[in-house]
């Protein structure tokens, strides 16, 4: 009966494991790349910015003005303890939801895409 581990397989093991992650790096380090904003602390809070920033301009249609920089200061102040999850719940809970294009949100995500259109255009 051969052996399992010879000096071959155990080279081409290694091998398979440097090729695998480094295409698993790869992947992450080619993936899009934004110029920086000064939201990113809050935009990093979700999970698909392009998808979210579609959402985004619907919500910021509903607005006359909206002022970024006061918005991502209030959202700080309520994410500052808590998970977006929860916080979004509490909107929820309190009836504070954002109708736009059809969807009903909570008004912290409503928020947070609106951000993310924002830091698109």
């Amino acid at each position: 009966m051969k052996e399992l581990l010879t000096r071959r397989n155990i080279v081409i093991g290694a091998g398979a494991v440097i090729v695998l992650a480094a295409a698993y790096e790869g992947v992450h380090l080619l993936g899009k790349r934004r110029a920086p904003t000064p939201y990113d602390d809050l935009l990093a809070r979700l999970d698909d910015r392009d998808a979210d920033a579609q959402i985004g301009e619907a919500v910021l249609a509903g607005f006359d003005n909206f002022e970024a920089r006061t918005v991502a200061a209030e959202l700080r102040l309520r994410l500052e303890r808590k998970s977006l999850p929860d916080v979004m719940l509490d909107d929820v809970r309190d009836g504070r939801v954002i109708e736009a294009g059809g969807w009903v949100l909570p008004e912290t995500l409503a928020l947070l895409c609106a951000l993310a259109a924002k830091a698109e255009a």
